[in-house]
């Protein structure tokens, strides 16, 4: 029977769970280097990401792809089973691709809507708009205080009030000065915001009229201006809104970023597809591992009963179906165990009364196998009595007479001695027996006996131990090899070997001869009693061998070709059997 597809027993649920967080992780770090680059603008700089994220997934759809294929050269062998898992791997398949695809296509419609809002063209106008209002603020900022410093009504402030006036009537028409300082050939006169005053070592690096350079003091931006008055200098300074330097870099990184991403839309539409194909091959490779493994939980006992009908069928009644505990299919295993060995029950009983039927037969024949020598016994006492009588007894014939009385005798204690051993004397006592030394015991003995016959041993394993009654082994041993010398053979072949039955270690013997072989219409009468076809023949060894065999609960069978070949083929469990 052809072997099915296995999934070894390590690819579980677990094992499934531990590869799908293993490629989640690679995916999720593969995805942040891709989008990393694509922000960056590196993806088309650096095409080996782009080159490895389809190379891979397309790696692992070939994997899934060459499994596929082996499950449907399999079909086409008609490996047991193959069908149905097609069927099952095929049911899978769509399922997931049913799932899939639609939440893929809205994935993808969600990811370019999405990107069609962030990269829409008002967004766009709206940070333009920010940044010249920034623009526009600042640079208006600095107009206020170029035309306050450079007015006339500065100026005549400085000509006609005191120095102490001065700040209330500036503050008067322009409010958003928050500082003012006077530097001139008597010190410096400084009013407002003590904060926003130059040092006096730093008003010597700025002599010329204009702008000040920008400041930025507890995180708020300063605009300072200064305007030559006569001998003097006069400087004003504003604070511009708080996180207004923030904010002008915020608006002006936003505008980049938005001018920078819309230039490269079409890329980050292809990192994003590309993206989709890397994430997908990993899963579809995993739905296919899955497929394999659900399929050969659920194929597993059902190819376990078909071989087991199998076995039934050559009319091993002693195979069992095994399944895991945690099977889910376990019940048809128990179902059809309780079948088997319902069977069993009555073959056993079907057996026990054809054994009874034996036994009549049986009877019937030893009754006439011992009538047959009581008559010459008979005749040769009462052909003696009468010479007796007649006093014309002779040496000559007494020796005649008695000679064929032990004859007869010897044939009937044959008989009944062959009928003891098929009889039987009870239960074979089981010990622990080395076969390898029994058979070396038998083919010394034999070969010295029949020197001219090839007497070979082949052990295909080191040893072979049963549990078994040495003597009745032995006597299975000398009946078989007893009828491979009588066949005429002249070679005969001894060899042992190590089987399973099921969970069950049996040691399996084979005595190959090359002698006349058994007739067609012979085989299914060889184990019965009394049937040979050897002249002095009792017709008991075979029938002696397999009670033996029996006894020992294991099982005998035989090929033959006539006129070439006959194989005994022999297996007794090599653990007790309980």
């Amino acid at each position: 029977m052809k072997r099915v597809f296995h999934i070894p027993k390590k690819w579980t649920v677990g094992f499934i769970f531990i590869v799908y967080l293993i490629v989640m992780v690679l995916i999720l770090f593969w995805a942040s280097q891709l989008l990393t680059l694509v922000s960056t603008e590196n993806f088309i700089r650096k095409p080996l990401l782009l080159i490895l994220s389809l190379i891979f997934p397309l790696a692992l759809l070939g994997i899934a792809g060459i499994a596929f294929m082996r499950v449907v050269a399999q079909r086409r062998s008609g490996v047991p089973g193959s069908r149905l898992r097609l069927h099952l791997i095929g049911s899978f398949a769509l399922t997931v691709a049913a799932t899939a695809i639609p939440i893929g296509i809205l994935a993808s419609m969600f990811l370019k809507m999405a990107i069609g809002f962030w990269l829409a063209p008002e967004n766009g106008r709206a940070l333009n708009a920010g940044e010249q209002l920034e623009v526009a603020y600042y640079r208006d900022a600095q107009d206020r205080l170029k035309a306050v410093a450079e007015s006339d009504y500065l100026a005549d402030l400085l000509k006609r009030q005191k120095l102490t006036d001065i700040w209330q009537k500036l503050l008067d028409v322009a409010p958003f000065v928050n500082a003012f300082q006077v530097v001139g050939v008597d010190g410096v006169w400084t009013v407002g915001n003590s904060q926003l005053f130059f040092q006096s070592e730093d008003l010597n690096d700025y002599q010329s009229d204009g702008p000040l350079p920008r400041r930025i003091i507890d995180g708020r931006t300063i605009l300072s201006w200064q305007h030559q008055f006569g001998n003097s200098r006069m400087i004003l300074s504003t604070q511009l809104p708080a996180n207004f330097e923030q904010g002008t870099r915020d608006i002006a990184l936003a505008s980049d970023n938005w001018k920078r991403y819309e230039n490269m839309e079409r890329n980050l539409i292809a990192a994003l597809l590309a993206f989709g194909l890397f994430l997908s091959g990993p899963f579809v490779l995993l739905a296919f591992l899955a497929a394999m493994a659900m399929s050969e939980r659920i194929i597993r006992p059902l190819v376990t009963l078909g071989e087991a009908t199998g076995k039934i069928s050559e009319g091993d009644f002693s195979f069992r179906a095994m399944s895991p505990r945690d099977d889910a299919l376990g019940f048809l295993s128990e179902s059809f165990n309780q079948m088997i060995s319902e069977l069993e029950e009555s073959r056993t009983q079907i057996l026990q009364d054809e054994k009874v039927t034996t036994w009549q037969i049986i009877a019937q024949k030893l009754a006439h196998e011992l009538r047959n020598p009581l008559t010459p016994i008979k005749l040769s006492a009462q052909w003696i009595q009468r010479k007796a009588a007649e006093s014309s007894l002779d040496n000559e014939t007494l020796q005649k007479s008695t000679k064929l009385i032990l004859q007869e005798v010897d044939g009937l204690d044959k008989l009944l001695q062959d009928f003891r051993d098929f009889a039987g004397e009870g239960a074979p006592q089981l010990s622990d027996l080395s076969l390898k030394l029994i058979f070396d015991e038998m083919i010394d003995r034999f070969s010295t006996v029949n020197p001219s016959v090839t007497w070979r041993h082949i052990a295909e394993v080191d040893e072979l131990r049963v549990q078994g009654d040495p003597l009745q082994i032995r006597q299975v041993l000398v009946n078989l090899l007893q009828n491979s010398i009588e066949a005429g053979a002249t070679t005969v072949t001894i060899q042992g070997s190590m089987i399973l039955r099921g969970r069950v270690p049996y040691v399996r013997m084979m005595i190959r001869d090359n002698g006349e072989g058994i007739a067609a219409d012979r085989t299914a009468s060889v184990f019965q009693p009394y049937e040979s076809t050897r002249e002095r023949g009792t017709g008991l060894g075979l029938a002696v061998v397999q009670r033996i065999i029996y006894n020992h609960s294991g099982r005998i069978w035989f090929e033959s070709e006539p006129g070439s070949e006959t194989v005994f083929y022999i297996e007794l469990p090599s653990e007790a059997q309980k």
